[in-house]
């Protein structure tokens, strides 16, 4: 790996969000490195910048915007695990240690990277989980890279987030080592053929078989709020849903024996109704196709003498089934 992450000069430059940017031509060739001024082939550049952070997080957001917070944490990992962070498969920034950055993106489903520009593979997809956004409003992602390049994305909360961005600085400008996306290729249109349009009836696909879904949607004790992060789990059933448009899903929730029967009901409850409220709202599956059950501890798969067990028996379960005819 050490022959992997060995330093090589790369000269194809690829502009990042510039935020006290300063960037000019010299007449003096070579790589130069001092402080925050880096100089490669004639073009310089500062890389970070002190910024005040909670100045730039009170700046509003539009309702059709997002905005992501890269952070990376100040440690002793080699330059060549510098993380090429790619916001729906497009290069944003390569995040040093100690460094943070700012991206506004679209609302809805985001797919987020980061690999190791030691690789060289310019796979800007790679280990890239999607993740939930809304509009108007500011995610904060934590980037962990290993000495090896093995890379991670993790959600964390603004509180987190705020003492992590405590003695980080902002990056504005980093060398890409990523090939730039070549130009499109010339199409010659053939001759317009207007053609009488055929109307074609759709036909429903029909669930030959019930579909059963378990969904990873952990809650925090005594909490019935599902976290952004697992609305991709919930996506899972809208998309099966959305598939399969005859469709209506149960929803079932479980819990282990601690706590009395009537709480665990109660709580059960509380968590399977905030589910259907997300497919509902967030993914616009319509109120009459989803039922919410919550059965507490009346039904565990598992015994509740274990921790393990006791894990297993808190789920949530999708049952989905075709509609019945009239």
């Amino acid at each position: 790996m050490d022959k992997l992450l060995k330093t090589t000069l790369i000269t194809l430059l690829l502009p990042t969000i510039a935020l006290s940017f300063t960037a000019c031509t010299t007449t003096n060739g070579g790589v130069y490195n001092e402080g925050d001024n880096r100089r490669v082939n004639g073009v310089a550049w500062k890389t970070k910048a002190d910024v005040d952070v909670k100045a730039l997080l009170a700046q509003e957001i539009d309702s059709t915007k997002t905005r992501l917070v890269f952070i990376r944490k100040n440690d002793d990992d080699a330059e060549q695990t510098s993380a090429n962070i790619a916001v729906n498969n497009r290069f944003q920034v390569s995040l040093q240690p100690g460094s943070y950055t700012v991206v506004e993106s679209c609302v809805g489903t985001n797919s987020l990277s980061a690999q190791a520009t030691g690789f060289k593979n310019n796979n800007l997809s790679a280990n890239a989980k999607n993740f939930q956004l809304a509009g108007g409003q500011t995610y904060f992602i934590y980037v962990d890279m290993d000495e090896q390049g093995n890379s991670s994305l993790m959600q964390i909360t603004e509180n987190n987030a705020l003492q992590m961005l405590a003695n980080k600085r902002y990056q504005t400008h980093q060398v890409s080592r990523v090939v730039p996306n070549c130009p499109p290729p010339v199409v010659v249109s053939a001759p317009v053929v207007v053609t009488p349009p055929v109307v074609v009836r759709q036909q429903t696909v029909v669930l030959e078989e019930p579909a059963t879904i378990d969904l990873e949607v952990l809650f925090d004790t005594d909490k019935s709020v599902v976290k952004p992060e697992y609305f991709s789990e919930v996506a899972e059933v809208a998309d099966f849903m959305n598939r399969y448009a005859n469709t209506t899903t149960v929803i079932e929730g479980h819990t282990d024996s601690q706590g009395s029967d009537s709480y665990n009901q109660a709580l059960s409850q509380r968590r399977v109704n905030a589910v259907r409220d997300v497919l509902i709202n967030q993914f616009g599956i319509a109120a009459d196709r989803l039922t919410a059950i919550g059965y507490g501890e009346s039904r565990p798969r598992a015994t509740n003498d274990t921790a393990e067990g006791r894990q297993l028996n808190r789920r949530v379960v999708a049952l989905i089934k075709e509609r019945r005819s009239n």
